[in-house]
């Protein structure tokens, strides 16, 4: 299976292999109820990209600097930039984990 091709998900970026919803593509019940709570993450995106250092950056290194933020919003955010948004890139084009390597896209 192509990973660039496949259907994702609107609130993690993760591939789609059940769709939970009519409405919106969803993976999971867990994205379901975080994407009925939270139409918008702009916040936490644009801390993230603060937080970023040039070059490549692991994400559990990042995540280890923020504080009060659940780690399933934290990798969905950085789902959502990589995959939707265009606005980070990753080194591997495996899913995104904590251990993946993400840096911003040079505009």
């Amino acid at each position: 299976m192509n990973l660039y091709n496949a259907s994702r998900c609107e609130y993690c970026a993760r591939i789609i292999y059940k769709n939970v919803s009519g409405t919106y593509k969803l993976c999971s019940l867990k994205c379901k109820n975080y994407f009925k709570k939270n139409k918008s993450n702009d916040e936490l995106e644009k801390f993230i990209l603060q937080i970023l250092s040039k070059g490549w950056n692991e994400i559990n290194v990042i995540f280890s600097t923020v504080n009060n933020i659940d780690k399933f919003k934290f990798i969905s955010a950085i789902g959502r930039m990589v995959h939707f948004d265009k606005t980070l890139k990753t080194k591997s084009k495996n899913e995104i984990s904590m251990r993946s390597f993400i840096s911003k896209v040079k505009k």
